[in-house]
């Protein structure tokens, strides 16, 4: 890292307007990681422009254009050649993402995302996104389990997230190939500010013993909502990112009358209930929301939904067919 490769530069202006969704969608898998652009409207109006520094180990990254959605799914997961993390930053305007749970971020909010899950990012306006893309071997020197921030919104209002968020925003590739300080200086920075927002998120009061058991509930249920959507969950990954002992980890749950299998069927529950009365996923199907939300067998996701609340998953998306709310995606980019 003591000299950055030359700056790259993709820009759909370079091609013909029916190439643009295609062009861009290879850009991002060849730069960042495999994934599939979707685009609704016109595709004579669909714009968008990368310009990377590559910096090794980690790779600095504006991307800005017209809103959009990109998404990784299995099959994009096959393709990739290497697992790597993205902090990614949209300093314009507001944005939805779908991580292991959906959060709807506002402008200057941040995300980590691991590229060996699912991904779904719904740029729902113009853009101005600041993306570091980190190698796996880089970010755990700084985070040992980065699973405990990753899919986390990192807000730009509070704490050492306000501090990781506002110096990513001030990052650019024009600036890392210019800089008055070593590159090393700069990667330092990103994985300090990673470190504090990773250790305020897991940190838990620190009072009496009652008060600590809480704490460690709290933080151990927080974590399987997060991660809800992976079907391949399972305690020993929870209590790994805790810190815990399995032994531990169930014997905080029974103490107050929980259980992770209970917690984890419940979170992937109202999971699936919010996408299905949402109408940013009433272009997947039924099945493919109880996917999503991290059930494998599409007959057990409705025994769950009718046990949990009185009605098919059908039923329950009929029921919600209102208007949509003053925040929902814009017309144009409505799924069919």
């Amino acid at each position: 890292m003591t000299s950055p490769n030359p700056i790259l530069t993709w820009c759909t202006d370079a091609v013909a307007p029916r190439q643009r969704v295609d062009f861009y969608a290879e850009a991002l898998s060849s730069a960042l990681a495999p994934m599939q652009v979707a685009y609704y409207g016109q595709r004579d109006a669909f714009r968008a422009e990368m310009i990377v520094a590559d910096l090794g180990s980690l790779a600095v990254v504006r991307q800005t254009g017209t809103a959009h959605r990109a998404f990784r799914e299995r099959r994009d997961l096959a393709r990739a050649t290497e697992r790597t993390y993205h902090l990614v930053l949209n300093r314009s305007s507001f944005w939805y993402a779908q991580h292991r749970s959906i959060s709807r971020l506002e402008a200057g909010d941040a995300m980590l995302f691991d590229s060996g899950l699912d991904t779904d990012i719904r740029l729902e306006a113009a853009y101005d996104i600041i993306h570091v893309k980190m190698t796996e071997a880089w970010i755990r020197q700084w985070l040992p389990s980065p699973n405990a921030l990753v899919g986390r919104a990192i807000p730009v209002s509070s704490g050492w997230g306000r501090a990781l968020t506002s110096f990513a925003a001030q990052l650019s590739p024009q600036f890392v190939a210019r800089s008055p300080l070593p590159l090393p200086v700069i990667a330092d920075h990103i994985g300090a500010l990673l470190a504090f927002a990773a250790a305020e998120v897991s940190e838990g009061p620190k009072k009496g013993s009652g008060s600590s058991d809480s704490a460690l509930s709290n933080r151990i249920q927080d974590l399987i909502v997060q991660r809800c959507a992976d079907p391949e969950l399972t305690a020993p990954q929870i209590a790994n990112s805790v810190g815990i002992s399995l032994r531990t980890l169930h014997r905080c749950l029974a103490a107050q009358r929980k259980s992770f299998g209970t917690l984890l069927i419940e979170a992937r529950a109202d999971l699936a209930l919010r996408m299905l009365k949402s109408t940013l996923f009433r272009h997947l199907s039924v099945a493919q929301i109880g996917q999503r939300a991290g059930f494998t067998d599409p007959s057990h996701f409705a025994r769950v939904m009718r046990s949990r609340f009185g009605c098919t998953p059908s039923q329950l998306r009929l029921a919600h067919k209102d208007p949509a709310p003053p925040e929902a995606v814009p017309s144009v980019l409505q799924h069919e």
